[in-house]
Formats: C-alpha cells, sequence, structure tokens
C-alpha cells in the first residue's frame, strides 16, 4: 500500500508545477499555485490523523483516504479548467498524505519484537519503489502522449488498487 501513496504523492509533486505551467502562467504564479494544494493537505492530514486516532478506525479510514486519493487524480484531467483541476489534485494530495499518515500504526499493530523491524522495513523498501515508479511513470506518460492526462490516470488506477488492498486488510488481519 505504501508504494501506491507514495507513488501519488511522487508523481504529483515533482510534476505539478509543470502541470500548471501548461496553462501558460507567470513562473511566480505556477509557485505560488502548487504550494495551495500542499497546504490543504497538510490541514487534511492533521485533522485526519486525529480522527483516526480518536476513532480508532484505522484500516476504514485508509481505505477512503487512498479511495479520495484516486478519485481526486481520476477527476483532475476532467475538466479542461485550471482551477478545477488543482481543486481534485488538491482533494487528492489530502487523501495521499492522510493515507501515509493513517496506515503507519497499522503494522505495529501486529508486528512486534525483531520481526517488526525487518517487517517495518520491507514495507519502507517497497514504498520507497514507489517514490521512482511515480514519477518515471508521469513522465514516461508524459513523452510518450504529449500530455500529463494519461499519468495522472495511470497513478489513478494504481491508487484504486491501493484501495483495494487497503480495504482487504480487515480480512486478513483483526485489528478493529
Amino acid at each position: 500500500m505504501q508504494f501506491g501513496f507514495t507513488l501519488g504523492s511522487y508523481g504529483v509533486g515533482i510534476f505539478l508545477p509543470q502541470i500548471i505551467k501548461t496553462s501558460g502562467l507567470s513562473n511566480i504564479v505556477v509557485s505560488f499555485l502548487a504550494a495551495i494544494p500542499y497546504i490543504f493537505a497538510s490541514v487534511g492530514m492533521i485533522w485526519w490523523a486525529w480522527h483516526v486516532d480518536r476513532t480508532g478506525k484505522k484500516i476504514g479510514n485508509l481505505t477512503i483516504a487512498c479511495g479520495v486519493a484516486a478519485v481526486g487524480l481520476a477527476a483532475s484531467v476532467l475538466s479542461g479548467n485550471l482551477l478545477i483541476a488543482l481543486a481534485a489534485l488538491t482533494v487528492a494530495l489530502v487523501g495521499i498524505t492522510s493515507a501515509r499518515a493513517i496506515f503507519w500504526p497499522i503494522p505495529t499493530r501486529f508486528l512486534s519484537g525483531v520481526g517488526a523491524a525487518a517487517g517495518l522495513a520491507f514495507i519502507n523498501s517497497i514504498g520507497t519503489v514507489g517514490g521512482f515508479a511515480g514519477p518515471s511513470l508521469m513522465g514516461v506518460m508524459r513523452d510518450y502522449t504529449g500530455s500529463f492526462t494519461a499519468g495522472l490516470l495511470a497513478m489513478a488506477a494504481v491508487l484504486l488498487l491501493t484501495t483495494l488492498l487497503a480495504a482487504c486488510l480487515k480480512l486478513v488481519i483483526k485489528v478493529e
């Protein structure tokens, strides 16, 4: 799962200024606009983590956060309007950053001792590959198609799969 939201985080994060720049705006305006989704994502992540700590519904909220990220990425390509696309990318980043905050307490509920160190290292290693795959996917798709649409939709598909995997956690482990 960490692979999915790390892929989305780096895929959007590295290419967001270029996505905004396709609207023909100046570099300074692009810089300010690119910061807006991360302001909302930071606030959303803190609130969502607080909510999960209060309710204890980690797996359900992780599933919802991944789903929100997938929907946001897919919705970002549906309109030719920059503000609508930026709003959808903001929603996606709220889901992505919140999923990261919600995810990490889950493995510590069933991993312990030496197994915890190895298990967390393995999870982090797989997740880190997403940090390479996201930007690579976006770059290759941009070069191949000439737009960011295919890359954003491909990342949405990966996050949809991540959502399904998160939902399956309830079947595998009993933490809630």
